[in-house]
């Protein structure tokens, strides 16, 4: 028998869209007072014409008021569907990839689990919880990948503007008792120390992991430019590839350390590269303006644009950071350039960049254009899955 939970009733044709696969419902589709219902509480939705429609749970407080988990009318949201729902999800990945360690484990929606990720690294696994309903059922979601992998270390990383929007406290601590929040991955062959409770989103770019081997034909004997560089990431890619020299451009101190560090960990040789700590969108012009020349350049910022209504803003400085670029590198050479922005789309992507190009007065070649990896992939129709452009072009 199907547990009772609370009717959450939408407005005339509101349905569509959910029935159609997407998973959010806002809060002006709602029918009714949202303040009858507490934060993450669970409860089935319905047409105005008493359909059923999905099961999820709602926030009162968030402008997203409703997510999705299922679809069935008889489904019971509890521990064994969270097991269940992980399970699957991590059984995708291994299917594909039966000896990696090293990924995404659990992708939000595109699991069916809605605010949600937990990326893994080896014996480490990094969650993030983003929402209310899903906070409810932090306790289980940990007790769960501690059964499956009894000797993981948890690590709660749990920082984002999405938790603020639910009203929903900050954590980023080590779960697991007396294990250092500290770890050296391997990544194509390549040491990098992560120190899991200092580092951007969980801890490393897992989606860019496969585009980093764009570099291994085009780098060797090439002066390199790796701006937003994070911990360096690109950048040793570029120099275990061959690189002559790589500079390093980054506007934190903290990161551009762990970059030195990196480069030690694999036994590097430091004169091989420069360590430029500044704001990256100021450095880019002045390098340009200066005639500085570089073979290589690879731009991978965070994203310019978290609101639709921002994207005309954010193309304006992609756009500005693509041209210096294109200014600068010389002929022969290859533009790497990311996105990592769901809200503008691969066309104007593209488009960005050929304008970025006429103005610079460059010709370019698009020659590969990649997305994220298989343990990142996109559930059809929801276009927030699909965020990640990588584009390598090369310059006349």
């Amino acid at each position: 028998m199907a547990v009772e939970y609370k009717r959450l009733v939408l407005k005339p044709h509101e349905e569509k869209r959910i029935l159609g696969g997407e998973f959010w419902v806002y809060d002006n589709e709602i029918a009714g007072n949202l303040k009858e219902f507490a934060a993450g509480e669970l409860c089935r939705l319905y047409s105005s014409t008493d359909m059923y429609v999905a099961t999820g749970y709602v926030n009162p407080a968030s402008t997203i008021s409703f997510r999705v988990l299922s679809y069935d009318p008889e489904a019971t949201i509890d521990r064994d569907f969270f097991l269940k729902r992980i399970l699957e999800a991590d059984s995708q990945r291994l299917a594909l990839r039966p000896k990696n360690r090293y990924y995404r484990m659990v992708y939000g929606e595109a699991d069916f689990l809605p605010g949600l990720v937990i990326d893994r690294f080896d014996d480490y696994f990094i969650v993030q919880i983003t929402t209310a309903g899903m906070e409810n059922f932090k306790d289980n979601i940990l007790a769960i990948v501690s059964e499956m992998y009894p000797q993981a270390v948890l690590v709660e990383k749990s920082l984002t503007l999405a938790r603020e929007k639910e009203q929903l406290p900050s954590f980023n601590r080590v779960v697991t008792p007396e294990r250092p929040a500290e770890k050296v991955i391997s990544v194509n062959d390549l040491k990098f120390k992560i120190d899991f409770l200092k580092s951007q989103k969980t801890g490393f770019f897992l989606d860019q992991r496969d585009n980093y081997l764009l570099l291994r034909d085009i780098a060797a004997g090439r002066e390199v430019l790796d701006a937003f560089s994070y911990a360096g990431a690109w950048g040793l890619h570029a120099r275990r590839f061959g690189a002559k020299h790589v500079e390093f451009l980054e506007i934190s101190g903290e990161y551009m350390q762990q970059a030195r560090e990196n480069a030690v960990l694999n036994c590097f040789n430091e004169a091989d590269f420069t360590f430029t700590q500044n704001d990256a969108i100021k450095m880019l012009k002045e390098m340009s303006r200066a005639g500085i020349n570089k073979d290589i350049i690879i731009l991978d910022p965070p994203a310019f644009v978290k609101a639709r209504n921002k994207v005309s803003e954010a193309k304006r400085g992609y756009k500005e950071i693509n041209l210096r670029a294109l200014k600068m590198i010389r002929p022969g050479g290859f533009l790497i350039t990311c996105s990592c922005s769901h809200f503008l789309e691969k066309e104007g992507f593209i488009q960005v960049i050929m304008d970025a190009a006429r103005d610079a007065g460059r010709r370019i070649k698009l020659i590969e254009f990649r997305r994220q990896p298989y343990d990142h992939a996109v559930l059809l129709p929801l276009f927030q899955s699909d965020y990640l452009k990588c584009a390598l072009a090369y310059v006349y």
